[in-house]
C-alpha cells in the first residue's frame, strides 16, 4: 500500500442476464487479488463497457439495474504512478491505480465498470468480528450543467450474491450538493475518498458467502460529456503500510423533509497505517439537501478518543472543528454531531460528504483523508414532533407517540364516564 500524496491517504447482484456479462473473478483466498493493480493490469478484475440510456431510469439509483446499462467496449485501464491531467494534477497517486471509463474520451453515451467476487474466509473477519470492505476511489466528472439524472456520474454497490442481497451502493452525479467538489477546465473532481463498508457476520454475510463489488465510471445521458472514477487498495485488510487516517460517517436512512428535523451523525476516525500521526483534526461540513441547502448546527460532542475537544463552526456555512491530537497505528474514536433542517428546505435526500480528517506525519508533511458521500432521504409525508426534553425530560418521540395516547384513551373513558357509560 502506499500514499497518494502529501495531502491525501489513498487507500449486483449479476440478475441482468444477457444485458450485463461480468464474468467477475472470484477469489478464494483472503482478500481481494490484485486489490491494489500492482500488477500493473487488471487480472482478477472483470471489466465491462456499457452503454447509458439518455437519463438514468430509475433516480436517484440504488441498485445496478436502476442504471438502464447496455454491452459495449470498456474503457477502463490500470495506470502507472502519475496524476490526472483533467485535474490540472492535483489527485495524483504514488503507486498503481485504476481508472474506470474516461473522463476524457468517455462520451457518446458510454460507461465502465470492474468487478470481482470475493468468497468470504475466516481471516477476512476484523478483530470487531466483522467484514470489512474497503478502498478509495475518485471520480472525475466533467460537469454540463444537465439534470440531475443525465449529468456524469459514478456508482458502487456491493452484493452478497449468495443470499441475493445489496449491502451497500453510493452514487454522485457531476457537482452533485453536499460534496467539496474541486473544479478544473469544465472537471469536477474530489480527493480521494475513504471508504469502509462494515458488513455483520450472520445478517449481512456468512463465511462462504459470495460477495460482489461493482463499479462504474459514466458520462452523459445526452452524449457529449465524460466522467470517470478512480479506484485504488481495494480489500478487506485494514491495516496500510506508512502514513494513512480514515474516516466515515454514519446516519439515519430516512429523514422528514421539514424545517426542524433534528439529524445526528456519527463519525469514525482512525489511524489505520502503521505511522503515528500528530495533530489530529476533523473538519466536518454542514451537510445540504439535493438542491443546496445547508444545514443548521445544533450541538458536537467531544472526540471519544484522544481527549481533544470539539467547537461549534466560526461562520454560519463553516465547518465545526475537532482537536483530536495524536494517533498511534490503530487508534479510533467517534464524534457525533446534530444539525437541523432550516424551514423552506426542498430536495429529494441529504447528502453529507464534505468531512476530512488531517493530521501531520513524522517527517512534519501534512496529510489528510477525504470521506465518502452519506445520503439520506427526504421524506415529505411525516411529521416533526416537538423538541421532547422541553416537554418531559428524557422522554423520546416514541414515549410522546405512547403518552399521547394514553392521554386520548384516558379523555375517552372520562367522556364515557361523564354519560354513563361505565
Amino acid at each position: 500500500m502506499s500514499i497518494h500524496s502529501p495531502g491525501v491517504s489513498r487507500g449486483v447482484i449479476s440478475a441482468i442476464s444477457g444485458l450485463i456479462a461480468l464474468g467477475a473473478a472470484t477469489t478464494a483466498q483472503a482478500d481481494y487479488s490484485n486489490g491494489n493493480f500492482e500488477a500493473g493490469d487488471l487480472s482478477g478484475w472483470a471489466s465491462q463497457g456499457h452503454t447509458i440510456p439518455s437519463a438514468i431510469p430509475t433516480f436517484p439509483p440504488t441498485t445496478l439495474s436502476h442504471l438502464g446499462l447496455g454491452s459495449r467496449a470498456p474503457m477502463s485501464a490500470v495506470l502507472p504512478p502519475g496524476s490526472a491531467a483533467s485535474t490540472n494534477h492535483e489527485l495524483f497517486w504514488n503507486s498503481h491505480a485504476a481508472r474506470i471509463h474516461d473522463e476524457q474520451g468517455g462520451t457518446g453515451n458510454t460507461a465502465s465498470s470492474l468487478t470481482q467476487r470475493l468468497t468470504v474466509t475466516s481471516a477476512d473477519l476484523d478483530p470487531d468480528g466483522k467484514v470489512h470492505v474497503r478502498f478509495s476511489a475518485a471520480p472525475v466528472l466533467q460537469d454540463p450543467g444537465h439534470a440531475a439524472n443525465q449529468q456524469p456520474y459514478f456508482f458502487i454497490e456491493l452484493t452478497n450474491v449468495t443470499r441475493g442481497t445489496s449491502l451497500f451502493h453510493s452514487f454522485n452525479f457531476a457537482n452533485e450538493p453536499g460534496v467539496p467538489w474541486k473544479t478544473y477546465a469544465g472537471n469536477t473532481f474530489t480527493d480521494w475518498q475513504a471508504f469502509d463498508i462494515a458488513l455483520d457476520v450472520g445478517s449481512d454475510v456468512a463465511i462462504g458467502d459470495e460477495i460482489e463489488l461493482i463499479t462504474v465510471g459514466a458520462g452523459c445521458g445526452q452524449s457529449g460529456h465524460a466522467g470517470a472514477l478512480y479506484l485504488d487498495n481495494v480489500r478487506t485488510q485494514l491495516a496500510v503500510t506508512g502514513t494513512s487516517l480514515w474516516i466515515t460517517a454514519a446516519g439515519p436512512d430516512s429523514v422528514c423533509l421539514a424545517g426542524g428535523s433534528r439529524v445526528t451523525y456519527t463519525y469514525t476516525f482512525q489511524n489505520n497505517g502503521s505511522d503515528p500521526v500528530t495533530d489530529v483534526i476533523a473538519s466536518l461540513g454542514m451537510p445540504a439537501t439535493s438542491d443546496g441547502m445547508e444545514m443548521e448546527f445544533l450541538s458536537i460532542g467531544s472526540p471519544t478518543f484522544g481527549g481533544g475537544s470539539c467547537s461549534a463552526p466560526a461562520t454560519p456555512n463553516g465547518p465545526a472543528l475537532c482537536d483530536i491530537g495524536s494517533l498511534q497505528p490503530g487508534e479510533q474514536g467517534t464524534i457525533s454531531m446534530t444539525v437541523r433542517i432550516p424551514s423552506g428546505a426542498t430536495g429529494v435526500s441529504l447528502n453529507n460528504g464534505n468531512y476530512v480528517l488531517s493530521g501531520m506525519t513524522e517527517d512534519l508533511d501534512p496529510i489528510s483523508q477525504l470521506g465518502p458521500l452519506l445520503r439520506t432521504d427526504l421524506l415529505d409525508d411525516c411529521m416533526v414532533l416537538p423538541d421532547i426534553p422541553k416537554l418531559v425530560p428524557g422522554l423520546g418521540q416514541k414515549g410522546l407517540l405512547l403518552l399521547s395516547g394514553l392521554l386520548a384513551l384516558l379523555g375517552a373513558v372520562a367522556m364515557r364516564g361523564r354519560h354513563g357509560g361505565l
